[in-house]
């Protein structure tokens, strides 16, 4: 498992470099989550509304349309300062668009990872090592019940150790013995009963 996901990690960070490496030999300045991002957010404002306020300060109110399929319904105004790039709404400040330059964004995934060794290799670990409970390894062969049976059950109480099986014949449910419905023997049923072979071929037989 951590060799899965250790191979998994370096070859995400490869094809995120890679692809990247080859958005800015095409002369792409953003990366392609902040361009979509940014893209989203231009389709939105085209339904907003602008005032303006301050031409010197550049403060602007946006009043957002109405919308009853949003959870706020829309028609909310925000406060927007351009010199400071801030908006009354806080999402700005508080998240943005992470890493949207593609320069800081190849400089993120250009970490150079150690190819592991061969586990042969690998050195002794110092201090405690851990090892398996194997008293909390599951057994072989269908799960034991816990429920605790007692006279009602028609088995007799024995000391028991929690959690141990039950192989004792005496802990078996006791349950009436199968009784055939032709001969009313025990021990087998109708089908397998020896009488209905001699019955069938009995009555087979011409007069």
């Amino acid at each position: 498992m951590v060799e899965f996901t250790w191979s998994k990690l370096v070859e995400y960070f490869h094809d995120q470099h890679k692809e990247i490496t080859n958005d800015l030999l095409e002369g792409k300045t953003w990366s392609t989550y902040a361009f979509s991002t940014w893209e989203g957010n231009r389709r939105k404002s085209e339904k907003h509304y602008v005032k303006a306020f301050s031409a010197q300060e550049m403060r602007y109110q946006v009043v957002t349309s109405h919308n009853p399929s949003s959870a706020g319904g829309g028609n909310h105004s925000y406060d927007i300062r351009l010199l400071e790039r801030t908006c009354s709404c806080g999402k700005w400040q508080n998240i943005g668009i992470p890493v949207h330059i593609l320069n800081h964004a190849l400089s993120t995934y250009s970490h150079a990872f150690v190819v592991p060794k061969s586990q042969s290799l690998w050195r002794e670990p110092m201090g405690r090592k851990w090892l398996p409970n194997l008293a909390l390894v599951r057994g072989k062969g269908r799960p034991v019940k816990s429920r605790i049976r007692n006279e009602m059950d028609g088995v007799r109480n024995k000391d028991r150790a929690p959690g141990s099986r039950r192989e004792d014949a005496d802990l078996i449910e006791s349950q009436p013995k199968q009784t055939c419905g032709l001969c009313h023997a025990s021990g087998h049923n109708r089908k397998k009963c020896p009488q209905s072979f001699v019955a069938s071929i009995s009555g087979h037989v011409p007069n």
